[in-house]
C-alpha cells in the first residue's frame, strides 16, 4: 500500500510538472504575439500622428491667418505713416506763415512807400521848429538887419537859428525835395516843395538822410547842422530856414507855433 502511495504521488507531481511545463510553453510563446502588438503601437503613434496632422495644418492656417493679420495691421499701420506724412505738410503750410508773415510786411511798407504824406501847404497851415535853438537873427525884408560876419547891414529873407554842430534838423512840414545844392553862403542847401506854391528851405546842413525827389512827412530828419559858412563864422553855427510862396519871399515866423 506504501508502494503505491507513492507511486501516485510520483505520478501526480509528473503531471503537475508537466502542466507546468506546458502553462510555461505556453506563456513563452505568448511573448511573441506581446511583440507583434509593437506594430499596432506604431500603427497607434501612425494614427496618432495622422490625427495631429490637422492640426498642424490648423496651426499653418492660424500662421496665414497671423500672417493676414499682421499685414492688415501694417497696411493699417501705414495709413497712420501717411497721415503723418501729410501732417508735415500742413506744418510746411504752417511754417509758411513767417513766409507770409514776411510778405504781408513788404506789402505794408510797399503800402506805406505808396501812400505818400499829403503835399498840400496852405496859409492857414502850422509848420513844427526845424532845430531846437535859439532865434539868432530874424526875418526882415522891409529893415536891414546887421551882419556880424560880413559887417555891415542887409535885408534878410530867412531866420537864422542858434544850434550846435550836429544836431538833427527835421521837415518843418510834409514835402517833395526838389534840390539839394552847396552855396558859399549857406553851405549845404535843401529846398523842399510844400504844395500851393510854397517853398522851404533849409541851409548851414551835413549828412543829409533824404535825397532829390524824396517826399518826407513832417518831422522826418533831413540832416544835421554843420560848421558855418564862411558868411556866417561869426554867428556861429546855425540853421538858415527861409520860406516862398510863388517864388516870394515870406516870414517863416507867420507859420511857426
Amino acid at each position: 500500500m506504501m508502494k503505491k502511495g507513492t507511486i501516485t504521488r510520483i505520478i501526480v507531481n509528473g503531471v503537475l510538472l508537466a502542466a507546468i511545463i506546458a502553462l510555461g510553453i505556453t506563456l513563452f510563446q505568448s511573448k511573441p504575439q506581446t511583440k507583434e502588438a509593437v506594430p499596432e503601437t506604431e500603427n497607434t503613434e501612425e494614427l496618432a500622428e495622422a490625427e495631429e496632422e490637422p492640426s498642424v495644418d490648423a496651426d499653418t492656417n492660424d500662421v496665414q491667418a497671423n500672417l493676414e493679420e499682421s499685414a492688415e495691421t501694417s497696411d493699417e499701420d501705414s495709413e497712420p505713416s501717411v497721415t503723418e506724412e501729410e501732417t508735415p505738410v500742413e506744418t510746411e503750410e504752417t511754417t509758411d506763415n513767417p513766409d507770409n508773415e514776411t510778405s504781408s510786411e513788404e506789402e505794408t511798407q510797399s503800402t506805406s512807400a505808396s501812400v505818400l504824406p499829403q503835399v498840400n501847404f496852405t496859409e492857414a497851415s502850422l509848420m513844427q521848429w526845424p532845430v531846437e535853438g535859439e532865434l539868432m537873427m530874424d526875418y526882415s525884408m522891409e529893415n536891414t538887419t546887421y551882419f556880424s560876419t560880413l559887417d555891415q547891414y542887409k535885408l534878410n529873407p530867412a531866420i537864422v537859428v542858434k544850434a550846435v554842430v550836429g544836431a538833427p534838423v527835421k521837415a518843418a512840414s510834409n514835402g517833395t525835395i526838389t534840390s539839394i545844392a552847396d552855396t558859399a553862403k549857406t553851405g549845404t542847401t535843401l529846398t523842399m516843395d510844400m504844395g500851393n506854391g510854397y517853398q522851404s528851405v533849409y541851409g548851414q546842413l551835413t549828412d543829409l538822410l533824404v535825397e532829390e525827389g524824396q517826399t518826407v512827412k513832417e518831422g522826418t530828419i533831413l540832416g544835421y547842422i554843420a560848421e558855418p559858412s564862411k558868411y556866417y563864422s561869426i554867428e556861429g553855427s546855425s540853421l538858415y530856414f527861409a520860406m516862398t510862396k510863388d517864388d516870394q519871399p515870406i516870414d517863416p515866423i507867420t507859420y511857426l507855433p
